[in-house]
């Protein structure tokens, strides 16, 4: 028996897998997400934090985040060298990531690690509407309560793109939208030894560090002891962002 397939049944499950708030139905199967970190230099009346200008500006703090959009290779090797240290750090997290691993959400959470929105579709968000940039944060922070049990207070946009429009409608849904001031180009795989220099050499007081745990950085969990000890070894102590944040006022100027 030969199957045939009218053309209006494949658009009619298109449209209703499009329809479904933008969740695939049909295909559940978990595909990677490549990142393209935007840092474009911009200006307006609503900036993101970037790092946290500390009333002690002498004071060597710096904040570890980590991005996760997709795969499970990673999320544990990363969990493990920050277990080895006893370091804690601010994950955000894709919903989506969220919601099919609920098992390494639990660990991170166990280990007491801050929680960060990292969005819904993975996808730049001042290329759409404000109706959908709010779609894309309140479907995130679903997915995240329901994983963590906790509210999340900070929300990094997918590859770090914004505008004055995200901002805004972040900060309308109780979310401080939050870039970072040192990449260390994990996303990229450059080596090792690049990440570690970049990151020691760029870190400054307040800065918020840029990691990711997909994975598709595949070096992150190597360079990551050697981060930790040469940032301590040159008197820096690591802590979560909002830690930071108790200590100083978002710094909403791009020092990147």
């Amino acid at each position: 028996m030969v199957l045939r397939v009218r053309p209006w049944l494949v658009l009619g499950l298109v449209v209703l897998g499009l329809g479904l708030g933008g969740r695939w139905v049909l295909a559940p199967r978990e595909t990677a997400v490549t990142e393209a970190i935007v840092a474009v230099a911009r200006t307006g009346k609503d900036m993101p934090m970037f790092y946290v200008r500390l009333k002690d500006d002498k004071q060597k703090l710096a904040a570890l985040t980590f991005d996760i959009s997709w795969g499970r290779k990673t999320p544990p090797l990363v969990l493990e060298v920050l277990r080895q240290y006893r370091q804690q750090a601010t994950f955000c997290l894709s919903g989506p990531w969220a919601r099919r691993h609920p098992d390494l959400v639990q660990q991170i959470v166990a280990d007491g690690h801050e929680i960060c929105s990292h969005g819904d579709a993975h996808v730049n968000l001042s290329q759409y509407p404000a109706s959908e940039v709010a779609d894309n944060v309140r479907r995130a922070h679903a997915d995240l309560v329901a994983a963590t049990g906790q509210e999340p207070r900070f929300f990094r946009p997918p590859n770090g793109d914004y505008d004055d429009l995200v901002v805004a409608t972040a900060r309308e849904l109780g979310y401080e939208t939050l870039i970072w001031a040192v990449d260390s180009i994990d996303w990229k795989n450059p080596g090792v030894d690049y990440m570690v220099d970049r990151v020691l050499k760029l870190t400054f007081p307040g800065a918020v560090i840029l990691l990711h745990a997909s994975d598709s950085a595949k070096q992150t969990h190597q360079a990551l002891p050697r981060v930790i000890e040469g940032l301590r070894e040159a008197g820096w102590e690591l802590v979560t962002v909002g830690r930071l944040l108790e200590l100083g006022e978002p710094g909403r100027d791009d020092p990147r």
